[in-house]
């Protein structure tokens, strides 16, 4: 199951910057790949830590096949964002 959801969060990755390349091609930019891959290859990381500390965040965020894929595609960014949602107010 770890190795499913691994390879999915990478999917979301994959499609997150794809989907980015493909919408530069269309308005005749350039893609700047050296500049795109740092962040790629961090969210890849923190995608595939997540997956894999999954049992102890569960209380935050549920690693599902559906969410693997969308914290992929949406990076570091929304499970971050949730768990400040998710943080005592003090």
């Amino acid at each position: 199951m770890t190795l499913e959801l691994m390879v999915l969060g990478q999917v979301g990755v994959f499609i997150h910057y794809f989907k980015s390349w493909v919408e530069a091609n269309k308005e005749g930019k350039s893609y700047d790949l050296k500049k795109a891959l740092p962040m790629a290859a961090l969210s890849s990381l923190t995608t595939a830590l997540l997956v894999y500390l999954r049992t102890d965040i569960e209380d935050l965020y549920v690693i599902t096949r559906f969410s693997a894929v969308a914290l992929g595609y949406f990076g570091n960014s929304v499970f971050f964002s949730f768990v400040n949602t998710k943080k005592p107010k003090e």
